[in-house]
């Protein structure tokens, strides 16, 4: 559940100051940025809006997840565990960036112990196989 708040505020910073979010990780096309042409004005209106699209899908999906953890455990369960697999994949993308392109500053890894934290948290219910084991399918009880 601590997982699903963390994200679900990643989130929230994420569309209310999308500049602000993505200038840390690179992501931002108007970081560093003195052109004020029209096409650049329009990649910064770009960028801003795939921040708050990104910002928008955390928020939501991880609010998904909290809510179905609260009130059917195995459909939550499952629905943690897909997004623990997505925050790996993150981990994973940015361990080939850390190997590949030789992205080893300090925000960077970090991110990575972060994204491997949140990943490993919210794929917990998944596991617990005292109250249910979504292996056997269905979500039967044990």
């Amino acid at each position: 559940m601590i997982a699903c708040v963390i994200g679900g505020v990643l989130g929230g910073l994420t569309l209310v100051r999308p500049g602000t979010v993505l200038g840390l990780t690179a992501l931002d096309s108007d970081a560093g940025d003195d052109d004020d042409t029209p096409s650049a004005a329009g990649a910064q209106v770009e960028g801003r809006t795939e921040g708050r699209a990104l910002g928008g899908l955390l928020i939501l999906s991880h609010a998904a997840a909290a809510l179905f953890l609260g009130y059917q455990s195995h459909v939550g369960a499952a629905m943690a565990f897909a997004l623990a697999m997505a925050w790996a994949g993150a981990a994973l993308g940015r361990a080939v960036s850390a190997l590949v392109d030789r992205a080893r500053g300090r925000f960077n890894l970090g991110s990575l112990a972060f994204e491997i934290l949140i990943a490993v948290t919210l794929s917990l219910p998944f596991f617990n196989a005292g109250r249910l084991v979504v292996l056997r399918g269905h979500g039967m009880l044990v």
